[in-house]
């Protein structure tokens, strides 16, 4: 059936040729409109539970409506972890999903859950929201500033420009940090309230109907037409409002007389500044769907058309991630281009230029088959797409290297061109094509892995083996009409025959000792690679040089969003007063919103966040400075003036901060400086201390956090137990009860003067606005210990006669997970200096002496994934051996055979590590990785070995049969070498983030190909002495 599909192909040429060409064709056109990212997009299979309660407390906050909903949730089948964050007034509950579950699913059962728990919950509170998370991913930031215009005038210019952007498709979501809404804000005066003798919650009351924006109802009248009813809608501006007339308690009186009015916006949550001049800042996410590229050049061409319109106005575009996409495509594409050109010369040098030809011919053509599939399957084109390109660049080679030497071969006896590629094709379908299976078997594993980092991993052994099914289509449909048309008799291959004695002089050697040298193997090998493991250093991932540096800080918790920007721009302006020395390209700041070092989203008035963007990185090496702009697409020479990666320029940074003492001078509980990680962990060691005896975790908390400051390599640490605003808890007296008055009526009428609310809504002649009041005079504690109530009986008492006033500590937000409490401490470390294991180790102490307390500890950040990651590799693993153990059975027919083959694959682990130590990397999840995917590369070589040695009669013959099989397995290597060098010697950017897995499967293939040509000769005649001594 083969050989008919092979003649058919060969035999008819030109509808080959056709086909050929029609593919190539297809997936170019596919590769251009295909979306180009960073890192490929995926679905996260988690939902979220949000809720707003404003002025609760979070103790109150739990109690009232946290614990409830938790306790409905813990009921639904297919919720994995629940994690909850309370702060004042707010609530976030994530729910993570367990594997095949329909999110959707458990949105709605979740939704049915929180609506039951609803009648449990405050009549005032809004119910909560329910929603499935999405990934939306940063796209650019525009900044909005200006010397001559208001804040208003911003706010507009800011507005108009988002409305615009917003109408792009693919464009998710715009947010605008400094921003805030327009609202007609009534401030009360109390002292003329007090002299016309009114009670301020009556006057509340009837200030909520000077408006009225909804529908009245129809008039269907067949004389007179059809109307709908509506009222006027409220006064159109401030001064209207202000002269509105009112009745209170029986007085007639207009707003004038007891308030002022006036159209402002509201104190915002964030305040922005950039380059040290205040501003609003435009953070523009797109849809996974959308091209970064094509949408940030068409936002490019509204912000020059908004600056040429604008000129009292700056827009300015930084946090560009369309540039950073482009740098890190360039890099990958140009070592794939240098690669592909490497491997042609190599193959002219080694083999002869025809056969490179074909070679090369087959690899284009992988990559398009590959494009195509990618593009239908809905992924992006992005670095980790790439990354399995590269990685399978020297594999895919080796199938038409070994299909078009054999058909060279028979050429060279005399057989016709098109039967010698019919003939020369179908005697290497069976090897070939079992080589091919081994590879996916050990990179398809790899798809096992759980959570976000297997979603984002999970496109390399795709990549991988879409390209090598890709390979073997080519081989076997393309390749054999190539070669009949391009090989011939004449051209012979390069002479091996110098190469071919030194290996025959060198196998001689070790088979005339076989019986030491495979026991001194046996034993140095095993011995060798486990020191290698414990001496080891492992890391979830390696550091990789970023385009920007985050300094985070959090002051007082009785800081104001102003003083908190005072703080950041002070910074500012000493940075950009440095901005050469540390390479600063733009300075962005926002106060009141921050990411910590840990990673955690918190918004307080007295947080602040600055992102500083860094130059672009100036050539490091040779691959970068000559290659890369010759091969890339989207090379751009400008601005690229750095000459230190962002790790040192990070240290440098913390030294200066330290120096500065900023940290002293404005009283600053928290200030790091955060680098980027890839992957969910964001914090590489989480410390979580559980347990109902608050005094013994802060003990502990303390001890710990002491400790990792007095280690060598811990550059930051941070704890989620600090105390945030106290709240005072007010009790009813003995005479507030003679009285007549209890907690319910106490907490309404302080809840009408303290909580600035929305009593009315409004049209202006353009907008919707809100109608808040507030009282002037209820900022003090003594204005509140002074607050009148009115009795029943009409008369007045003052709130500090009625109530005894209690202050209580309360944590700024308290983390659940499972919905038990849990404190943590997070710390992140130099992975050049120790490791996250390594801190642990020393930490080790403390933590038994806090378990001996009767505190739980819960370890995450890389610990847990760690721990994780043991546990799918073990899986994976186990899959990836019993899959390869199955096709090589298959093919041998022979446990013998095939135990032996598998041997291979532990003893080629030693060249892992070799590798890892000669370049001073730390073993990491890439590494891992690389590992299992090495399994299955290191076995293809053995593959063809061991087919040809089976053939052996004699000793004699097993050296002729090796040496046959010693140039297409060292091509095959060497080609396989070629492809990742360029990630093992010159990773640059995010791509030195896969550094360890080219290690792994470079290193490991070297020390493979040394296995496959000295140990797998000697095993096999070891093995099968009698028969060949017959």
């Amino acid at each position: 059936m083969f050989e008919k599909l092979l003649r058919f192909f060969v035999e008819n040429s030109r509808l080959n040729y056709f086909l050929f060409i029609s593919v190539f064709l297809t997936g170019i056109i596919l590769y251009t409109k295909t979306p180009k990212e960073i890192f490929p997009s995926f679905e996260l299979d988690m939902v979220s539970v949000n809720g707003h309660y404003a002025g609760a407390s979070i103790d109150m906050l739990d109690k009232m409506a946290v614990r409830e909903i938790e306790e409905q949730i813990r009921n639904i089948d297919g919720i994995d972890k629940m994690a909850t964050i309370i702060s004042a007034g707010k609530f976030n509950i994530i729910l993570e999903l367990e594997k095949r579950v329909d999110k959707y699913n458990i949105a709605d059962k979740v939704k049915d859950t929180v609506t039951l728990a609803r009648q449990y919950l405050p009549s005032d509170m809004d119910e909560p929201t329910v929603k499935v998370l999405d990934i939306k991913r940063n796209l650019m930031r525009i900044a909005v500033s200006s010397d001559e215009v208001t804040h208003a005038e911003l706010v507009e210019a800011a507005n108009e420009l988002k409305e615009r952007i917003t109408a792009l498709k693919h464009i998710a979501e715009v947010t605008i940090y400094g921003d805030s809404d327009k609202y007609y804000d009534i401030k009360l005066n109390a002292e003329k309230i007090q002299a016309l003798g009114l009670d301020e919650n009556s006057l509340i009351n009837v200030l909520s109907g000077v408006s009225y924006i909804y529908p009245a109802g129809t008039i269907e009248d067949e004389k007179k037409g059809f109307y709908y009813l509506s009222t006027y809608n409220g006064p159109k501006d401030a001064q209207s409002l202000l002269e509105s007339r009112i009745e209170v308690e029986g007085k007639t009186l207009y707003v004038k007389d007891i308030a002022t009015v006036a159209k402002r916006y509201e104190d915002t949550e964030t305040l922005y500044s950039i380059d040290t001049q205040n501003a609003l800042d435009l953070n523009i996410k797109q849809s996974p769907a959308g091209n970064a590229l094509e949408l940030s050049e068409a936002i490019e061409i509204l912000v020059r058309e908004h600056n040429a319109n604008h000129p009292e106005i700056t827009y300015t575009i930084h946090n560009d991630r369309s540039t950073a996409i482009k740098d890190r495509l360039n890099i990958i594409v140009s070592n794939i281009l240098l690669g592909l050109i490497l491997i042609t010369l190599l193959m002219v040098l080694l083999i002869n230029k025809r056969m490179a030809f074909i070679i090369f011919l087959g690899i284009p053509t992988s990559f398009v088959m590959g494009a195509a599939y990618l593009y239908f399957a809905g992924y992006s084109i992005n670095m980790i797409s790439l990354i399995g390109v590269l990685i399978a660049l020297g594999i895919i080679v080796d199938d038409a290297i070994v299909v078009s030497e054999n058909i060279q071969q028979h050429i060279e006896e005399g057989i016709l061109p098109k039967e010698a590629a019919v003939l020369g094709a179908k005697e290497m379908f069976k090897p070939v094509t079992i080589a091919s299976v081994t590879t996916l078997f050990a990179f398809i594993p790899a798809l096992m892995l759980h959570g976000t980092m297997g979603e984002v991993i999970k496109l390399i052994p795709i990549a991988v083996s879409v390209l090598v099914l890709a390979s073997l289509i080519e081989s076997f449909i393309f390749l054999p009409i190539h070669a009949a048309h391009v090989l011939n008799k004449k051209e012979k291959t390069t002479s091996w025959r110098r190469a071919n004695i030194l290996y025959s002089r060198i196998i001689h050697y070790f088979m005339k000792r076989r019986k030491r040298f495979l026991a001194l193997f046996v034993i140095l090998v095993p011995i060798l690679t486990i020191w290698g493991v414990k001496m080891s250093k492992f890391q979830m991932f390696p550091k990789f040089d970023a385009t920007s540096l985050t300094l985070t800080l959090k002051a007082n918790v009785n800081t104001t969003t102003e003083e908190t920007l005072r703080y950041l721009k002070k910074i500012e302006e000493d940075l950009f007063e440095n901005k050469d020395l540390f390479f600063i390209d733009h300075i962005g700041s926002v106060a009141g919103w921050r990411r910590d070092s840990a990673g955690n989203s918190e918004t307080y008035p007295y947080v602040g966040q600055m992102v500083i963007e860094l130059k672009k990185l100036k050539a490091q090496n040779f691959v970068d400075r000559f290659i890369t702009p010759a091969l890339s697409f989207y090379y751009d020479s400008t601005g690229r003036s750095r000459e230190e990666k962002s790790r040192i320029i990070a240290k440098r940074l913390r030294k200066f901060i330290e120096e500065k003492e900023y940290k002293e001078r404005f009283g600053l509980s928290d200030l790091a400086i955060v680098e980027k990680k890839v992957g969910p962990i964001k914090s590489d060691l989480k410390v979580g201390l559980v347990s109902n005896d608050s005094q013994k975790v802060m003990y502990f908390s303390e001890k710990i956090q002491e400790k990792l400051n007095k280690i060598k390599g811990v550059v930051s640490v941070n704890n989620s137990m600090n105390y945030g605003r106290d709240e005072i808890k007010l009790q009813v007296n003995t005479y507030g009860e003679s009285l007549g008055l209890n907690e319910k009526q106490i907490g309404s009428l302080l809840a009408d003067a303290f909580l600035e609310r929305r009593i009315a809504i409004a049209f202006d002649n353009s907008d919707l606005l809100e109608i808040k009041v507030r009282s002037e005079e209820k900022e003090t504690l003594e204005a509140l210990e002074n607050f009148r109530l009115k009795l029943s009986n009409g008369s007045f008492v003052s709130l500090k006669e009625v109530v005894s006033f209690r202050k209580i500590r309360s944590f700024e937000k308290i983390i659940k997970d499972g919905g038990i409490k849990n404190f943590y401490i997070y710390a992140n470390v130099d992975s050049k200096t120790i490791t996250a294991t390594e801190v642990l180790e020393r930490l080790s102490t403390i933590l038994e002496e806090a378990k001996q307390a009767g505190i739980k500890i819960v370890l995450k950040g890389e610990a847990e994934k760690k721990q994780e990651l043991k546990n799918d590799m073990i899986l994976a693993g186990s899959v990836a051996m019993v899959l390869i153990m199955l096709s090589l059975l298959y093919l041998f027919n022979s446990f013998r055979e095939t135990f032996m083959m598998m041997s291979v694959i532990p003893f080629a682990f030693l060249g892992v590590l070799i590798g890892h130590f000669l370049l001073g990397i730390n073993l990491s999840m890439p590494s891992i990785i690389g590992m299992l995917g090495l399994s299955g590369v290191v076995i293809n070589d053995g593959i063809i070995m061991v087919m040809n040695l089976k053939k052996a009669q004699t000793i004699d013959d097993i050296f002729l049969y090796a040496s046959k099989r010693f140039r297409p397995i060292i091509l095959t290597s060497i080609t396989t070498l070629i492809g990742l060098s360029t990630l093992i010697f010159f990773p640059t950017g995010q791509a030195a983030i896969f550094q360890p897995m080219a290690i792994a499967l470079g290193f490991g293939l070297a020390w493979g190909t040394v296995l496959n040509l000295l140990y797998l000769p000697v095993l096999y005649t070891i093995l099968n002495e009698k028969r060949l001594a017959r």
